[in-house]
C-alpha cells in the first residue's frame, strides 16, 4: 500500500514537473513611430510575467524593422526580467529577436562542469543549449503576420490568415517537422494547444478568441555533428505576438 501511494506521488510530481515547465519569451507591447517602447526577455510558468532573470551575458539581441534595417539592443536586468529600449522609425511589422547560447556543459561523476568532453574525459554526458526567441510588434496600423523568418540558427515564424495562425519551426532555414509546438495565452501556465510540426515544419492554430496574445514554444534535442566534444544540442525556441 506504502509502495503505491509513494510511487503515485512521485509520478504526480513528474506529472506536475512537466506541466509547469519553464519558458523563455521575449515580448513587446504596440508600439509608436518615434516614441521609445521596452522590450522584455522574460523566463517562467505565466507568459509574459517573468520570474527569473536570465543571463544578459549570453543574451544577443536585434530590431529587425519592416524595411530589414537592424537595430542591436542591450538587455540589462530590471527586476525580475531583462528589459531594453527600443524606439521605432518604421511604421508596419517589426521583428524583434534574441539569441542565447548557454554554451556547452558536461555532467561529470562531480557534478555539472563547463566545457566539452576534450576538457571533461569523465563526462557521462555532454550538451550544448541554445535558445532563441522572437516577437512580432506593429508600429503604427495594425500589421498581420507574414512568416518572413529573422534568420537565426533555429525559429518559429508565424503567419495570420483568415483567423488561423501557420507556424513554421525552422533550423538554419530549413524546416524542421516531427517536432513538438506548444500554445500558451498570457496568463496560463498550460498549454492550450499541443501539436508536432508536419513535413513542411508546420502546425496550424485558431484562436478561440477574437484578439489576444500567444506564445509559440518549441524544444527537441539534435544529435552534435560527428566529431563534436559533445554529444547533442538542447533546441528551445518561442514566438510571442498578439493579434
Amino acid at each position: 500500500m506504502m509502495q503505491t501511494l509513494r510511487r503515485t506521488a512521485i509520478l504526480s510530481l513528474v506529472a506536475g514537473a512537466c506541466a509547469m515547465a519553464h519558458l523563455t519569451w521575449i515580448f513587446a507591447p504596440a508600439l509608436e513611430v518615434g516614441k521609445p517602447a521596452t522590450v522584455q526577455i522574460g523566463h517562467g510558468h505565466e507568459f509574459p510575467d517573468s520570474e527569473e532573470v536570465v543571463n544578459a551575458s549570453q543574451i544577443k539581441a536585434v530590431a529587425i524593422a519592416p524595411s530589414g534595417a537592424r537595430t542591436d539592443l542591450k538587455p540589462s536586468a530590471a527586476g525580475k526580467a531583462l528589459s531594453a529600449p527600443y524606439t521605432p522609425k518604421e511604421p508596419g511589422l517589426h521583428r524583434i529577436a534574441f539569441v542565447q547560447d548557454r554554451g556547452i556543459s558536461s555532467r561529470t561523476p562531480t557534478g555539472v562542469k563547463p566545457g566539452g568532453r576534450d576538457k571533461n574525459p569523465t563526462a557521462t554526458q555532454a550538451s550544448r543549449i541554445l535558445r532563441t526567441g522572437i516577437t512580432y510588434a506593429a508600429a503604427g496600423k495594425p500589421t498581420a503576420a507574414d512568416g518572413k523568418p529573422a534568420g537565426l540558427e533555429i525559429e518559429l515564424t508565424g503567419a495570420f490568415a483568415k483567423g488561423v495562425w501557420t507556424i513554421t519551426l525552422l533550423k538554419q532555414g530549413k524546416p524542421v517537422p516531427g517536432a513538438e509546438v506548444e500554445v500558451y495565452l498570457a496568463g496560463n501556465h498550460q498549454p492550450v494547444h499541443t501539436a508536432k510540426t508536419v513535413a513542411g515544419g508546420t502546425i496550424t492554430w485558431k484562436p478561440a478568441a477574437a484578439k489576444g496574445a500567444a506564445l509559440f514554444a518549441a524544444d527537441w534535442k539534435e544529435p552534435a555533428p560527428a566529431g563534436a566534444n559533445f554529444d547533442f544540442t538542447t533546441c528551445e525556441t518561442s514566438l510571442s505576438a498578439n493579434w
